[in-house]
C-alpha cells in the first residue's frame, strides 16, 4: 500500500518540477521588470506603481486560499510534488480533484485518497491532470474568437431564451460535478461533509452582511472549505 508514494515524493520529480516553477518564477520577475519599465516610459508616479503592487498582493492572497487547502489535502492522497505542480503554474482547485478522481476511479480503484493504487495508476493520474488541463487554453487560441462572436449573433437572435442557455449549461455541469458527492451513499461521510461546507458558506455570507463584515463574506468559500475539512477529520474518527 502506498508504493506509488515512492514516486511521487521522489528526489526526481522534486527536481523535474522544481525546474518548471522556476520557470514560471522567473517569467514573472520578467513581466514585473517590464512593467516596471513601462511605466516609468509613461511616466507614472512611483507611489501610484508601489501602492498597485502592494494592494494586488494583499488581494491575491484570498483566491489563494482555496488553492493552499486543496493542495494540502491532495498531498495526502498524490504526494508532495505533483499537486504542488498543478496547483502552482495552471490547474484550478475543483479541475485538479476532480481530474484526478475520474482517472483512478476508472481504473477501478475507490477514487482519490485510495493508498492501494499502483505506480503506474500515478503515472496515469499525472497525465491525464496535466494533459486534460491544456484543452482550455488551446481551444481558446483556436476557436474562442469565433465561438464568441457565434454566440454573440445567436444571444442576438434568440433574445431571452439564449440569454438563459449558457447559465444553463453552467449550472447543468456544475450539478454533474456535485451529484456524485452529494449522493455518494458508499461514502456517507463525503456526503455529511458536502452539505456541510454548503451550510457553512451560507452562514457565513449571511454573517459578513448581517454583521457587515465584509472580510467574512469575501472569505465565506476559504472558511467553508476549512469547516468542510474539520468535520471530514471529526466525522472520520467518529465512524472509525
Amino acid at each position: 500500500m502506498g508504493e506509488f508514494l515512492e514516486i511521487a515524493n521522489s528526489n526526481v520529480l522534486f527536481i523535474l518540477i522544481s525546474v518548471v516553477l522556476l520557470m514560471v518564477a522567473l517569467q514573472s520577475v520578467l513581466f514585473i521588470r517590464i512593467a516596471l519599465k513601462r511605466s516609468d516610459e509613461l511616466g507614472i508616479n512611483k507611489e501610484i506603481v508601489k501602492k498597485v503592487i502592494t494592494n494586488s498582493a494583499i488581494f491575491s492572497i484570498m483566491p489563494s486560499l482555496p488553492i493552499i487547502i486543496t493542495m494540502i489535502a491532495m498531498m495526502n492522497a498524490l504526494g508532495v510534488y505533483l499537486p504542488w505542480l498543478r496547483l502552482s503554474v495552471m490547474g484550478s482547485a475543483m479541475y485538479e480533484s476532480m481530474a484526478a478522481n475520474i482517472a483512478i476511479t476508472s481504473l477501478g480503484y475507490r477514487g482519490l485518497g485510495d493508498l492501494s493504487i499502483s505506480s503506474s495508476t500515478f503515472v496515469t493520474v499525472m497525465w491525464v491532470m496535466t494533459l486534460g488541463i491544456f484543452v482550455g487554453p488551446i481551444a481558446n487560441i483556436l476557436l474562442l474568437k469565433k465561438y464568441d462572436t457565434s454566440m454573440k449573433g445567436l444571444i442576438a437572435k434568440g433574445g431571452g431564451f439564449m440569454a438563459l442557455v449558457i447559465p444553463s449549461l453552467f449550472t447543468g455541469f456544475l450539478a454533474v460535478v456535485a451529484t456524485p458527492m452529494m449522493l455518494n451513499f458508499g461514502v456517507p461521510i463525503s456526503m455529511v461533509v458536502f452539505f456541510l461546507s454548503g451550510l457553512a458558506s451560507i452562514v457565513f455570507n449571511l454573517i459578513g452582511k448581517k454583521a457587515n463584515i465584509k472580510i467574512m463574506s469575501e472569505f465565506s468559500f476559504p472558511l467553508a472549505m476549512l469547516t468542510g475539512l474539520a468535520s471530514a477529520v471529526v466525522f472520520s474518527f467518529i465512524f472509525q
